[in-house]
């Protein structure tokens, strides 16, 4: 009999590690490789950023008249050990993984972007 109670606690702990996600997930595979590819200065419009990534997290509007999209993507992942008792206090914490992309139109058309990411650990136990 503990052994299934031990048993069921162990699943049920994997099955808890939770997972946070916020912002555009069209952005979770992105490389800056694959987005060169994909928008090209001057040539790249909004209609083909939107068909490639939807509607934007933001839109601004510059000092120069241009607009700038922003999209971003957040994906949070608890360690399965922040969920144990006791253990969780001394070994928990959790991985990050954040990404960027802002793009600059003049009229329809791209006409600078920048991407950047984010892949960060943080222990949250005492052990370190």
């Amino acid at each position: 009999m503990n052994r299934l109670i031990a048993s069921v606690f162990f699943i049920s702990v994997s099955f808890t590690s939770g997972c946070s996600t916020s912002g555009n997930q069209h952005l979770k595979n992105e490389t800056s490789q694959s987005l060169q590819s994909q928008i090209t200065k001057n040539k790249t419009t909004k209609s083909e950023i939107t068909a490639l990534l939807g509607e934007p997290d933001t839109r601004t509007t510059l000092d120069n008249g241009n607009e700038e999209w922003t999209y971003f993507m957040n994906n949070n992942q608890f360690d399965a050990t922040t969920f144990i008792p006791i253990v969780g206090l001394l070994t928990g914490g959790s991985q990050t993984q954040a990404k960027r992309l802002e793009i600059e139109f003049k009229d329809e058309t791209v006409r600078k972007w920048t991407f950047s990411e984010n892949n960060s650990k943080m222990k949250t136990g005492l052990i370190q």
